[in-house]
């Protein structure tokens, strides 16, 4: 029986300081970055990326916390948020300490501007470091990336902001943030070094000193970028281990100044040097991640196979007598409190989308040995649930990777984890993403056998493949499949705002048959998901000259031999993709058009389409018929069923069309973050009976409530359709009662129907172990469930940090007995 270790005071601490966090902003990297934009402002840019980010590293300020046995920090302040300019520009209009003023931040008695207490998260800024933004202000009103891609923009863009049938609305900009949704070559920074990268890079360079021909003078930039970047994450951690010496002699306490002194030693080592122990191994994980934090506005760099690339070193250390497995799991406890210090803070509906304290710097467990096949769970898998369930963490999201040789004891402590942390491990299906990496996207068996999971689900090679899982410039990748169906029955008009599609498709009461409404969908999908992606590749364009990654392509298969950055094609693998957020919507609002208007001929198409866009006002008999008649996908039924495999077959089919210079594959999701609740808010009604406003269904899961004959029929309708298809995620949420898993016997019962759903070929599944009851009472008293954690979608959070409209989403879902 496995048996958790206890949580030292030092842990307990840093954990709470992080639970009740107030982050601080400040204008440091926004200042240092400022001065060497313009220092550099001429250089080619895939050189003054790397020299821009030597000059950060030279001058940020390093941090080691009297608690602290993992370090780096991501803001000048403990908890703290740093500007990326470059990519966001200075916004400062907030910061007026003027009441009267929506959203205004307000000066508090400690001096500091706070956000408004209505917003989601805490943050703060002091006036100083306001003063200092405003005094680089001006510079990125012409510099941005952003500012750089919409001063020229291609045509149709307009057509599809106009449309409101993605993110992209009116005025948004075509670029937001860098691609990041990949897992980087931590295991090649940790068993290689940055010095021995260098040394690789600066031989091919005086190799080819004076004789660069063809394409030798893009290599060369690449490795010279190469060169640069080493040099600058060397110097980072050189600075850390100064600060441990330093902070050691000031020391008083013998064991700490002793730990310091060590702390400062490792330091030294790997900063040029791989790593040679557990520790050595956490901490250059953590400071290769803030490297490439603050190299650019990276969306999600996920810590991959951590239990894989870490077990050897660890290993070692045990047989040496270097450390036990207390010591062991107190630094698996110090390097996820340490990655949760890595969330910067959102505010709005944006942070309702992808939740409060969500990092995306997914973490993937168990799997094979990549090349054997063999099982490979080793004791750093136990200790990472551990971590998460004893610290009561919902971030790092975890995946368990399952096999037929998953030991019984690690099924046990996941479902177990799950019950404290809802959702949280998720369930990934080795036996259906294997053969499907390899089938999609030409994976090598000893490759695919490797894959992690990065973001909400989105499944990746680990260190080789630049995957832009959620589009070159995310999040726009997600086209409303709402509005598309809304629109195909509408004549192309969009009910919610009145535009209109190029494409017309005539209205639902001139089409004769389900085939023909059928085929009035796909025309529209096929129309506004190539106008998303063309964008998507026209923004492919402009970062590869401008926003090229030299900090991640150090580590990624591919690039060090090819020459070649990983925004250019460097990688071993490249795909790219979005997803299909909410397709059973879609698949019962199809069905009961089919039901009720053409087989059962309960009411005409004038008066379903009349319903639908009076908003069911009026016909409220109509919509409950729909509702408590018409089959729906979840509950096991091949009527409802037949109508899902034909929606996600033809989101699937339409992605096989698109492609772009780099990525020659585009990778179908259906996974969701958040946004099936924002979603609604700009979907007009559906014919399922979905009123305007209301969330669509989440990710891959049944519409909320239409699944009404228990968890094993849901698990049997998503088996309808062949998941393998859906190399960038899955996503299943099955809400379980606490009761059913009351004993080990309802332990066992979940874990042999995920066996069964798995053996019938789902690829996913996740558990919110928490009933309705108590998430009314968490909203009733928010302190006495501070620390409940739930699963949204694509992200776990703390229920009472979610939207109200998020927490009644949840509440929403069947709750299931097993």
């Amino acid at each position: 029986m496995h048996e958790p270790r206890p949580v030292t005071e030092r842990i307990k601490h840093m954990r709470e300081l992080i639970r009740d966090r107030v982050i601080r902003n400040d204008a440091e990297r926004a200042v240092i970055i400022t001065e060497a934009f313009r220092k550099y402002e001429h250089v080619v840019p895939a050189i003054k990326k790397p020299l821009t980010m030597y000059e950060y590293c030279k001058k940020k300020k390093v941090r080691v916390e009297d608690f602290e046995v993992i370090v780096g920090n991501r803001g000048e302040y403990f908890l703290g948020n740093t500007h990326l300019v470059e990519w966001m520009g200075v916004q400062t209009s907030a910061y007026s300490n003027d009441p009267s003023q929506p959203g205004a931040w307000l000066i508090k008695e400690d001096g500091l501007y706070h956000s408004p207490e209505e917003d989601p998260v805490r943050m703060a800024i002091s006036p100083e470091d306001v003063e200092k933004l405003n005094s680089v202000a001006d510079y990125w009103k012409e510099h941005t990336y952003t500012r750089i891609a919409d001063a020229w923009q291609p045509d149709g863009y307009d057509e599809l902001c106009r449309l409101n049938v993605s993110k992209n609305v009116p005025g948004s900009p075509l670029i937001m943030m860098q691609s990041g949704h990949l897992s980087p070559g931590y295991k090649k920074i940790i068993n290689t070094g940055f010095g021995a990268i260098r040394k690789q890079a600066q031989a091919w360079i005086e190799e080819h000193n004076g004789n660069l021909m063809g394409e030798d003078t893009k290599k060369y930039l690449f490795y010279k970028s190469v060169v640069i970047t080493c040099d600058g994450v060397t110097l980072l951690i050189k600075r850390y281990g100064e600060e441990c010496y330093e902070k050691a002699e000031t020391c008083e306490d013998e064991e700490r100044e002793k730990e310091l002194k060590w702390m400062g030693d490792g330091l030294m080592w790997i900063s040029e040097n791989p790593a040679r122990t557990f520790w050595e191994a956490l901490q250059l994980t953590v400071l290769y991640q803030l490297y490439i934090y603050s190299e650019t506005l990276f969306p999600g760099p996920a810590f991959g196979r951590i239990d894989q690339y870490t077990w050897p070193f660890l290993k070692a250390d045990l047989e040496a007598g270097r450390v036990d497995m207390d010591q062991a799991q107190e630094y698996s406890d110090a390097f996820f409190l340490k990655a949760n210090c890595y969330y910067g803070g959102l505010s709005g509906k944006l942070a309702e989308t992808v939740g409060v304290g969500n990092t995306y710097q997914h973490t993937t467990i168990g799997g094979v040995v990549p090349k054997t096949g063999e099982d490979a769970t080793n004791p750093v898998t136990y200790m990472v649930l551990d971590t998460i369930s004893r610290l009561q963490l919902h971030d790092p999201t975890i995946s368990l990777r399952i096999n037929k040789n998953t030991p019984e004891d690690l099924w046990d402590l996941a479902i177990k984890t799950s019950m404290i942390c809802g959702g949280l491990p998720l369930f990934q299906n080795d036996d259906v993403i294997i053969p499907g990496l390899i089938k999609e996207l030409d994976f090598t068996l000893e490759d695919a056998r490797d894959y992690c999971i990065i973001g909400c689900q989105e499944i990746v090679g680990s260190g080789n493949d630049y995957a832009a899982a959620n589009g070159v410039s995310p999040p726009y990748a997600s086209i409303h499949h709402g509005v598309v169906l809304d629109m195909a029955v509408n004549n192309g008009i969009n009910p919610f705002n009145n535009e209109q599609c190029k494409i017309q498709t005539g209205y639902l009461y001139e089409m004769e048959s389900i085939k023909d409404v059928k085929d009035a969908y796909r025309k529209i999908l096929e129309y506004v998901m190539k106008l998303q992606v063309s964008f998507d590749n026209y923004v492919e364009y402009i970062i590869q000259y401008n926003a090229p990654e030299a900090g991640l392509s150090i580590s990624m298969d591919g690039c060090m031999e090819k020459g070649m950055d990983a925004t250019w094609g460097g990688c071993k693998y490249n795909s790219y993709g979005g997803t299909a957020t909410g397709l059973a919507t879609i698949a019962d609002s199809l069905t009961a058009i089919r039901y009720m208007v053409f087989d059962k001929k309960l009411c005409t198409a004038r008066e379903l389409l009349d319903a639908v866009l009076a908003n069911w006002e009026g016909h409220e008999d109509l919509r409950q018929r729909i509702l408590n008649e018409v089959p729906h996908f979840g509950n096991a039924d091949p009527y409802a069923d037949e109508m899902m495999t034909w929606v996600i077959n033809t989101y699937y089919d339409v992605c096989k069309q698109c492609h772009s210079e780099r990525a020659k594959v585009y990778k179908a999701g259906l996974y969701s973050a958040a946004d099936h609740v924002c979603q609604g808010y700009t979907t007009w009604a559906t014919p399922d009976g979905r009123i305007t406003g209301e969330p669509i269904a989440d990710a891959a899961s049944p519409a909320q409530g239409r699944d009404r004959n228990g968890p094993t029929a849901v698990c049997l309708s998503e088996c309808c359709y062949d998941h393998s298809k859906f190399m960038d995620g899955v996503c299943v949420n099955l809400k379980i009662h606490p009761t059913a898993l009351g004993n080990e016997e309802g332990i066992a019962k979940l874990r042999m129907m995920t066996q069964a759903y798995f053996k019938k070929g789902g690829l996913e599944i996740q558990y919110n172990i928490v009933d309705t009851d108590t998430m009314r009472a968490a909203q009733a008293d928010p302190l006495e469930y501070r620390d409940l954690v739930v699963r949204i979608a694509g992200f776990s959070a703390y229920f009472v940090e979610l939207g109200l409209d998020n927490q009644n989403d949840l509440i929403s879902r069947t709750d299931n007995m097993v």
